[in-house]
């Protein structure tokens, strides 16, 4: 068991030996329903290892938050499922630093993306189990209620987020994505937003709002923005204006080229401690794939909340998703 909390931005090494007892929260319906496989083989490793495992499947009545109160009494906690999931056991641990393994078992698999880890899911399972680098995961809290690790989204994301229905993500996989978001676009409207970002106000005309914590898209190893990363200890205002006719072939091809997108298109601002958001109309938000609301909300930086298992030895860049 790890005794003591790591100095998170020393730079320092970090590391998480073997576990020598595990929790697994596995969601059995994410993506192609594979949680009961999973399960079988993070049995069959921990079997192998000589771990303690305790398995715990998610079901409509009891979400990931609940099956991880006890936390502290195991040495690793596994989330395997959808990035849904995912979050859900990040809120159970969020700010209490048990070591987190993450397997992506889900449809999107946007977090796992951003952070660089494998979606082969048998290695997943391995990794999940063995000795590990630790690296701060820093987190979003939206109106002091609720987690979130790579984006918050308002306006347009999360419309097309709505309309991504579970039967969709099953029938279609991640073009059930990509198929909403060219449905919107066509009938797209900015909107007028009121941003508070550490006491400084803004006024803005938007498609799309986002706070990051990390560049990634999470769909074809797409960056937002490279500068945007998920341990520096603040998160970023992105406000994004565009039309379809006019902008869409530059976005398209600055994002697939790897190049920053022109500030007329993005503009970015640091949040080094809060963001308040208003939209005149409300708009809805979504965070990590779910949607959770409408404006106004706020937005708090949380450093360093949670510590993420990394494969021992992987490099700094292939673990960099931002």
């Amino acid at each position: 068991m790890i005794a003591t909390r790591p100095s998170l931005h020393s730079g320092e090494p970090r590391t998480s030996p073997q576990p020598l007892k595990a929790l697994a929260i596995v969601n059995p319906r994410s993506g192609g329903q594979a949680g009961p496989q999973v399960a079988r083989w993070l049995t069959e490793t921990a079997q192998a290892r000589k771990i303690r495992l305790t398995v715990r499947e998610t079901s409509l009545e009891q979400d990931a938050r609940e099956l991880v109160r006890d936390a502290v009494d195991f040495d690793r906690v596994i989330a395997a499922g959808g990035d849904g999931t995912i979050m859900q056991v990040i809120n159970g641990i969020a700010r209490r630093h048990e070591p987190l393994a993450i397997i992506p078992a889900g449809t999107g698999n946007a977090l796992a993306m951003a952070l660089g880890l494998t979606m082969d899911l048998r290695r997943a399972c391995q990794e999940s189990l063995a000795a590990a680098d630790l690296f701060p995961l820093d987190l979003g809290l939206l109106n002091d209620e609720l987690y979130f690790a790579l984006r918050l989204g308002i306006g347009y994301e999360a419309i097309v987020t709505k309309d991504v229905t579970r039967e969709l993500k099953t029938r279609l996989g991640k073009s059930a994505y990509v198929l909403q978001a060219v449905r919107h676009a066509i009938q797209m409207r900015s909107v007028s937003y009121r941003f508070d970002v550490d006491g400084k106000f803004l006024r803005r005309r938007a498609e799309s709002v986002w706070v990051a914590n990390a560049g990634s898209l999470g769909i074809l190893g797409l960056d937002l923005d490279p500068n945007i990363q998920y341990g520096d200890g603040q998160l970023d205002l992105c406000v994004m204006r565009f039309g379809v006719q006019r902008d869409v072939q530059i976005i398209v091809r600055r994002l697939f080229n790897r190049q920053r997108l022109p500030a007329s298109v993005l503009s970015r601002v640091p949040v080094r401690n809060v963001v308040r958001i208003a939209a005149h109309p409300r708009q809805p938000i979504q965070a990590d794939g779910e949607v959770v609301g409408e404006t106004p909300c706020e937005v708090r930086v949380v450093p360093a909340a949670v510590m993420v298992c990394r494969p021992a030895g992987l490099l700094p860049s292939e673990g960099q998703g931002g």
